[in-house]
């Protein structure tokens, strides 16, 4: 009898429960969200252009060591993402997982995006095609990327691994500034984030995690 490898979402929700989510902006009955957190004494800032406009776009793969889950974890994420200064959202990705020789296969469209610090956005949406039984369609999914810059000289970009859950956790991830402590991992490829040159609203850190 062939038995379906444990997929990675799972992992991922047994390391959060073991690292003590938040109950409210944490893992869902869905799914599960590589914890984030924001430390009492970090101040995060948000910031649009002048029209209100921010964007999130790239292309990347990387892969997760074999120590983090048992096995490597190969990762494979294209997406573009935008809010206007009516706060409308639009944009598609396509997510690709690789795990104990099974690959999971996600796309589908952006439904919220917001940028922190200048470089570092978060981006969630809806599934419309998953070939992942346990993660149907009409699910959330959302990630963060973080811009270091363009050019050789440059550090790598980054990238965390999804989480997955319902629509108000996914509204959830993208309103929150917390930052990763799962991840992230530094990625072949390359990311950009615009968040424009208004003044700045500061967002104090609150201790709460994700």
């Amino acid at each position: 009898m062939y038995i379906r490898p444990l997929p990675i979402f799972t992992l991922v929700l047994l390391m959060t429960t073991f690292l003590g989510c938040d109950p409210v902006s944490g893992p869902t009955h869905e799914g599960a969200l590589a914890p984030e957190t924001v430390s009492s004494s970090t101040t995060d800032t948000y910031s649009a252009s002048k029209n209100g406009s921010l964007s999130a776009t790239g292309g990347a793969h990387f892969t997760v060591p074999p120590d983090v889950f048992g096995a490597e974890v190969g990762n494979v994420l294209t997406f573009n993402a935008r809010k206007d200064a009516d706060g409308q959202v639009s944009g598609q990705y396509n997510y690709h997982q690789t795990f104990q020789g099974e690959q999971f296969k996600f796309n589908g469209r952006v439904t919220c995006v917001n940028v922190y610090d200048g470089n570092r956005a978060k981006v969630g949406g809806i599934i419309d095609v998953s070939n992942d039984p346990t993660i149907p369609v009409g699910t959330f999914i959302w990630w963060s990327v973080i811009d270091n810059g363009q050019g050789a000289g440059s550090s790598p970009d980054q990238s965390t691994l999804v989480g997955v859950g319902d629509e108000a956790a996914n509204e959830a991830f993208c309103d929150s500034p917390a930052l990763p402590r799962f991840g992230p991992w530094d990625v072949q490829g390359n990311f950009q984030v615009n968040q424009g040159d208004s003044s700045p609203s500061s967002w104090a850190g609150r201790g709460d995690s994700l």
